[in-house]
C-alpha cells in the first residue's frame, strides 16, 4: 500500500472517518489518500488552529479518538494550541504534520533551517504530547502508528503527533498491520498489575470509609472518561443517595435537574452550594479523576475540606502528588483506572453504609437557599439569560463553550439535558475554541450542535464561518457581545484602578457587528439587545441550518459569585446575608 493510504485505512478502521485540516504541499499525499478512501471524509478549515480544535470537539463529543493534519512549518505550528488543549484535557487525538523530504536535510550542525517551511515540530510538540516522532524510514510507520494510537487511547488519554516527510508519505508499506499487540512484560506488566492491585485497594478503602461516613460526597472529574464509567458512578450515587459534585469539564455527565446534582466546584466561580458542601459540610470526599487544582479548590490548598477524609482515584500518578491536606493527613491516593474501581463499586453491596438519612435533604436545602441568594443578584442577569437560552438549545447534541465570562455563566447556569454534552477548553483555556469544537462535535454526533461565545473569543477563529457555510453545518452560534474582554476588565476594576488597557472600546479593544459579518459569509443572523432575548431568541433558534444570534450586553458585565483572593471558597461575593450563611453552616 502507499504509506498515506495505509494511515487513512488504519485510522478509519479505528472508527475515525472525519479528518480535519488544511491542504499544503508537504501534506498533499495524505490529503489525496483521505479523498480517495470511500470511508473517509475530508473537512477543510481556514486556519489550522480551527482544525485542531475541531478534532478536540470531535474527540470530546464522540468519546473516542480524532485526527487533524497540517502541512509543514507555519501549518504545523498553527496546530499547537489545539495539541496543547488535547494534552491538558486528556483528549485522544492523532495529529499528522507534513515535512520536507528527508534527502533535503543538510546534516550541518547549527543550521537554522534545512529548507523552505521546515521546522522542528517534534521538539516543539514534545511538552504537549504523550508521544511524537518523525518517520524517517517507510518501514517505521507500521509500528509507530500502532504505537501512537495505543498511547493516545490508553492510560490517561491524550494527543500524539507523527511528522511525515514528503518522500516517506509517497513510499510503500510492504506489510501493513492494523492491530498490533504490545507485549505486557517487564515494567509494563508490573504497571498493569500494580494498577489492578491499586483498584482493588481503592475499592476496599472506599467501602470501609462509607461505613463510617455520615456525609459523603462524590467529586467527579473528566478523568472518569468513558460514558460507561460515568453512568456507572452515577448509578452508584443513586443507589446509596450520595450527592455528586463535578468539575467544569464533567458538568454534562449529570443532567442539571438530577436530584443528586450539586453543581460544579470552583475556587473562584464555582456554585456556592458545591463549594460549601465540599469545603465545610462533607466528612468524606470520594474523588474520581479530578485534579483538585487551585482553580477548583482555591489557592489556600491546605484549607480545603479540613474536616473531611479525602480518597482520590486517578490514573495519573503525577496528579496525585498534589497534596491537599497538609502532609497528606487524612488523605489517601490510589493510582488506578477509575473505570476499574467503578466496576467494583457497581457490583458491591453496602448494607452498612453509614450515611445520615437526611444528608441529601440538607444538601438540597443549601442548594435552594443559595440559588435564591444568587437569583436576587441584579448583576447575574446573564446567568438568567443563559438558562433561558439553554431551553432553546435543548435539542442539540453538544454545546461548545468558549473562554471568558460567558464560560462562567454557562457552567453556572446552562440547563444541560441528559445526553447533551457541554464542551469546554479546560486546562488550556483557549479563546477561539468553541466554534471549531462545535463543528467537530457535529461530525462526531451527526446531530445539530451549538456554541456559546463572547465577542473577544469569537473573533479568534471567526474565519471558520466559511467552513460552517460551505458544509451547511446545523450549528446555532450565540455571541454575547459586551464590547469588552469582560473577565479581564473585572480584574482591572479590582486591581488596576480601572485602567482598562486592551479590554474596552477606546483602550485598545473593540468588537464588530457580528450579524453583518455572518451575513457576509452567507449565514443567517439576528442582532438583538439582551432584554429581548426571551422574546426573540426561541423563534430564531428553532430554524434549520446554521444561525448566528448576536446579543448586545451591557458594557460592564460581571461574573458572580466570585471568591475574593484569600477568602474561603464557600464565602463568595456578593456575600451571603449573615443570617442565611450562619444557618446553613449550622445544618
Amino acid at each position: 500500500m502507499k504509506l498515506t493510504d495505509y494511515i487513512v485505512e488504519f485510522l478509519q478502521r479505528k472508527g475515525i472517518h472525519d479528518f480535519f485540516g488544511y491542504q499544503g504541499t508537504m501534506i498533499a499525499h495524505f490529503v489525496d489518500s483521505v479523498e480517495k478512501n470511500p470511508q473517509a471524509n475530508n473537512h477543510s478549515c481556514y486556519n489550522e488552529q480551527g482544525a485542531s480544535f475541531a478534532a478536540c470537539g470531535y474527540a470530546q463529543a464522540k468519546d473516542g479518538c480524532a485526527c487533524a493534519y497540517a502541512t509543514s512549518g507555519p501549518g504545523a505550528v498553527n496546530l499547537l494550541s489545539g495539541v496543547a488543549n488535547a494534552y491538558f484535557d486528556s483528549l485522544p487525538v492523532v495529529f499528522l504534520t507534513g515535512q520536507l523530504n528527508t534527502y533535503e536535510y543538510e546534516g550541518i550542525p547549527g543550521l537554522r533551517q534545512q529548507g523552505f517551511q521546515e521546522i522542528d515540530i517534534i521538539s516543539m510538540a514534545k511538552p504537549v504530547t504523550k508521544y511524537c516522532v518523525q518517520i524517517r524510514e517507510p518501514e517505521q510507520i507500521v509500528e509507530e502508528l500502532n504505537k501512537a494510537y495505543h498511547i493516545a487511547t490508553t492510560g490517561r488519554k491524550g494527543p500524539v503527533l507523527l511528522d511525515l516527510p514528503m518522500n516517506i508519505q509517497r513510499s510503500e508499506v510492504e506489510h501493513p498491520v492494523f492491530d498490533m499487540e504490545f507485549p505486557e512484560d517487564g515494567e509494563d506488566a508490573g504497571t498493569k498489575e500494580s494498577l489492578e492491585q491499586n483498584a482493588q485497594e481503592a475499592f476496599r478503602t472506599i467501602c470501609d470509609a462509607l461505613k463510617e461516613a455520615r456525609r459523603p460526597v462524590i467529586l467527579m472529574g473528566h478523568g472518569v472518561d468513558s460514558r460507561e464509567s460515568q453512568t456507572g458512578l452515577l448509578k452508584f450515587a443513586e443507589t446509596y443517595q450520595i450527592p455528586v459534585i463535578t468539575s467544569v469539564l464533567a458538568k454534562s455527565v449529570i443532567p442539571y435537574d438530577h436530584p443528586l446534582n450539586f453543581g460544579c466546584i470552583g475556587g473562584a466561580y464555582g456554585h456556592r452550594y458545591a463549594n460549601m458542601i465540599a469545603n465545610v459540610k462533607s466528612d468524606l470526599l470520594l474523588c474520581f479523576g479530578i485534579s483538585l487544582c487551585t482553580r477548583q479548590i482555591g489557592v489556600k490548598v491546605h484549607e480545603f475540606a479540613k474536616n473531611a477524609r479525602i480518597i482520590r482515584v486517578d490514573i495519573d500518578p503525577f496528579s496525585l502528588k498534589r497534596e491537599i491536606h497538609e502532609n497528606g493527613e487524612n488523605e489517601e491516593t490510589f493510582c488506578a483506572d477509575t473505570a476499574e474501581v467503578i466496576k467494583l463499586l457497581k457490583k458491591a453491596k453496602l448494607p452498612e453504609i453509614g450515611k445520615e438519612e437526611e444528608w441529601p435533604v440538607i444538601c438540597t436545602e443549601m442548594k435552594e437557599n443559595l440559588e435564591a441568594v444568587d437569583n436576587q443578584t441584579p448583576e447575574r442577569y446573564p446567568n438568567r439569560m443563559i438558562a433561558s437560552l439553554s431551553d432553546c438549545l435543548s435539542g442539540t447534541s453538544a454545546v461548545a463553550v468558549d473562554v471568558g465570562q460567558h464560560m462562567v455563566w454557562s457552567y453556572q447556569s446552562f440547563r444541560n439535558r441528559r445526553g447533551q454534552n457541554l464542551l469546554f477548553s479546560g486546562g488550556h483555556g483557549a479563546m477561539g475554541f468553541a466554534l471549531p469544537a462545535a463543528i467537530g462535535a457535529y461530525y462526531a454526533t451527526g446531530k445539530p450542535v451549538a456554541c456559546l461565545c463572547g465577542d473577544g473569543a469569537f473573533q479568534m477563529n471567526i474565519q471558520e464561518l466559511q467552513w460552517v457555510r460551505r458544509e451547511n453545518i446545523p450549528i446555532k452560534m450565540i455571541v454575547m457581545n459586551n464590547g469588552a474582554l469582560g473577565m479581564i476588565r473585572h480584574l482591572q476594576r479590582d486591581y488596576f484602578d480601572c485602567l482598562f488597557a486592551g479590554t474596552t472600546e477606546g483602550c485598545g479593544f473593540s468588537s464588530c457587528d457580528f450579524s453583518k459579518v455572518a451575513e457576509a459569509y452567507g449565514v443567517k443572523a439576528l442582532r438583538i439587545p439582551y432584554d429581548d432575548t426571551a422574546e426573540l431568541a426561541p423563534e430564531f433558534l428553532e430554524k434549520d441550518g446554521p444561525m448566528l444570534l448576536e446579543i448586545l450586553m451591557e458594557h460592564g458585565t460581571f461574573a458572580y459569585p466570585k471568591t475574593c483572593l484569600g477568602e474561603p471558597i464557600h464565602n463568595q461575593q456578593p456575600y451571603i446575608p449573615k443570617e442565611i450563611y450562619e444557618r446553613l453552616l449550622a445544618l
